[in-house]
């Protein structure tokens, strides 16, 4: 049915640098929304007011709960309990439960119960699973009655991820009956990922300043409205997974990794980002992407990663964490986009080609265009940490996601306690330090990043195979406490070939962008959370020389790890600049076809790591012959 086992939230702690991106997010605006935010605040319809009874305290929650845990902070904690037991106290005799204002949809209650999954994990509180329990046969007797609409009928995979976990808690065949029974009420992403209905941009299928004027029901009705969403798209990667561990039959591995392969060709961009300024919006570098949209295929990886065992999801999570996720989000965390781009030289409201986005989508604030990113934004790192680990069979254990953190867990029926010691993704070394191991033999299994062609793994007194066409290195032995398995993955600069033959440049999980000097301006400030417009100060409109010959200079990670300022590596290379690729209304626009002639002096310049950057080009024409 599965390929691996999710280990739970206790079982794996954060470290190294990444703990730190942890401390700046509730240094944040994670840790102040509540008192700064009404959405989220105590008049929030989920502690029983009269404020936001919809999705945005159970993102939030989503969020600051796994992030409170690892930080051990007791008045976050706290604060997540306020909520927590409210929701379990509102639970009615038909299983339903949740603000009363908002009964009468579902989308937002399949959200707060991945909170609650993840509270019980924590906590054990058994109240949990009989909740949720309820809340399944109050959907199983729904749905006999009623079709799903809207947002609940695009995001019911978010439910059967409940129903899953459900399962695996009790092992209750009427919860299996029940999950088939929504999943066929389902907007059916598994077709939608085997037949990619929207190969080209949401204008070209809705013609939106015509429906505009409806109200947003008629919308849904007249147009493909849900299934262009790119929130809802990247929610729906994660469908196929979920059905094949709910039923035999068709080959849902294959139609997952071929259909979110036809998704990037068409709509994607270098950061691992899928284009959608609301809805799909092709593979433009200056289109726009969603910050939810981003969080959300991070989750959607998760269940793709355990059921599958792909390692080239893992590539895809490394690619979106450390990559798109610090890039739309200010290095304090006290500011975000709704939308970022690949080429993005100027925040500021000018009216850019969105689909329907507001004019400030790109503003770094507290809530630039909408506020579902603004409560949305929390869970991408910590929920990451649940996906770095996980187990396969009795005696194995699966390094899936790279990054500094330890693992404690039970192999072979005895306790195996791990501490993965890295400046990875910045960095080429991992030292995996066994702090305690049981007496048998066990694996310990590693995920070769698919840019590494000559993997370095030494282990003392181990048998080293190689799995899965060579994509894992499996380690075993008798491991004893202080056992080392040392690891090198090297980083070489290569050069990768997007929209219409743009070059981009990668030097491991990392892009890379132009280093455009920076000149923040404050455009507002409300509740003590400043917006900011960035204009560039220096060239940007540089084409890359073909050969790519390439400089690295490595400095030190420091306590902010996206740092611009002290980026951790950056790229010497040789450009052109190109006075005919010019800015048209805030954009980068039309990129000069390639290979471009060559005009000019050559100049070295400088890339950054695409996180550390918030004006950046990472799409670059270039000249001279380029090697596929």
């Amino acid at each position: 049915m599965k390929k691996y086992d999710r280990l739970t939230l206790t079982e794996i702690k954060p470290s190294g640098w990444f703990y730190k991106q942890l401390q700046i997010q509730m240094n944040g605006l994670s840790g102040k929304l509540y008192e700064i935010w009404d959405s989220v605040g105590s008049y929030s319809g989920w502690l029983g007011g009269t404020g936001d009874g919809w999705e945005r305290a159970p993102y939030y929650l989503d969020g600051l709960l796994p992030l409170s845990y690892y930080l051990d902070d007791k008045a976050h904690w706290d604060l997540c309990m306020k909520f927590i037991e409210w929701t379990l106290q509102s639970q009615d005799e038909s299983g339903n439960f949740g603000p009363l204002s908002t009964r009468g949809e579902q989308w937002s209650r399949f959200a707060m119960l991945k909170v609650l999954i993840q509270y019980e994990e924590i906590t054990g509180d058994g109240r949990v699973v009989s909740f949720a329990e309820k809340y399944l046969r109050y959907m199983d007797a729904l749905v006999e009655k009623t079709a799903l609409l809207s947002w609940s009928r695009a995001r019911v995979p978010e439910l059967l991820y409940v129903g899953k976990w459900l399962y695996e808690q009790t092992k209750e065949s009427w919860i299996l009956e029940a999950m088939k029974k929504i999943d066929r009420c389902s907007l059916d992403w598994c077709d939608y990922l085997e037949n990619l209905p929207f190969p080209r941009p949401a204008k070209e299928y809705i013609y939106w300043d015509k429906v505009k004027r409806f109200e947003h029901l008629e919308i849904e009705d007249m147009c493909p409205y849900h299934e262009t969403h790119i929130v809802n798209v990247t929610m729906g990667f994660k469908h196929p997974a979920l059905r094949a561990w709910l039923c035999d039959g068709q080959d849902y591995g294959r139609i997952a990794r071929e259909g979110i392969e036809e998704v990037i060709r068409k709509h994607g961009v270098v950061s691992g980002c899928i284009n959608g300024d609301e809805h799909l919006a092709g593979n433009h570098p200056s289109q726009g992407s969603e910050l939810c949209s981003v969080t959300e295929y991070m989750f959607s990886l998760q269940p793709l990663m355990e059921i599958f065992g792909d390692p080239w999801y893992g590539d895809l999570m490394e690619r979106l964490a450390y990559n798109a996720l610090p890039a739309t989000i200010t290095e304090d965390f006290m500011g975000h986009q709704y939308l970022q781009q690949a080429n993005q030289i100027i925040v500021d409201d000018s009216r850019r080609p969105w689909f329907n986005n507001d004019t400030d989508s790109t503003v770094f604030g507290l809530e630039p265009n909408f506020g579902c990113c603004t409560a949305n934004m929390h869970q991408g790192w910590p929920k990451l940490v649940n996906a770095l680990w996980y187990r396969e069979g009795e005696d194995t254990l699966v390094n899936m996601v790279l990054a500094p953190s330890c693992v404690d867990t039970m192999l072979a029926g005895e306790r195996l306690a791990l501490r993965l010691e890295t400046e990875y993704p910045f960095r080429e070394r991992l030292c995996y330090r066994l702090e305690e191991a049981p007496d048998r033999p066990v694996r310990i299994k590693i995920r070769i990043p698919a840019w590494c062609q000559s993997p370095q793994i030494e282990c003392a007194g181990s048998a080293l195979t190689f799995d899965e066409e060579g994509r894992f290195a499996v380690v075993e032995k008798a491991f004893q406490k202080g056992d080392q398995i040392l690891v090198r993955f090297e980083m070489k600069v290569i050069p990768s070939f997007w929209y219409r033959d743009t070059m981009a440049v990668e030097r491991g999980p990392l892009v890379y962008g132009l280093d455009i000097r920076e000149r923040w301006e404050v455009k507002k400030e409300t509740a003590g959370v400043k917006d900011y417009y960035i204009f560039p100060e220096s060239s940007w409109n540089y084409a890359l020389a073909a050969s790519l010959s390439c400089q690295v200079e490595e400095e030190e990670v420091s306590d902010v790890p996206f740092s611009k300022e002290h980026a951790p590596v950056r790229l010497k290379v040789s450009a052109r600049r190109l006075e005919e690729w010019r800015e048209q209304n805030g954009d980068a626009r039309e990129i000069p076809e390639s290979p471009v002639t060559e005009r000019g002096e050559e100049e070295t310049v400088t890339l950054l790591p695409f996180g550390c950057t918030k004006l950046r080009v990472s799409q670059f024409p270039y000249y001279g012959k380029a090697q596929h």
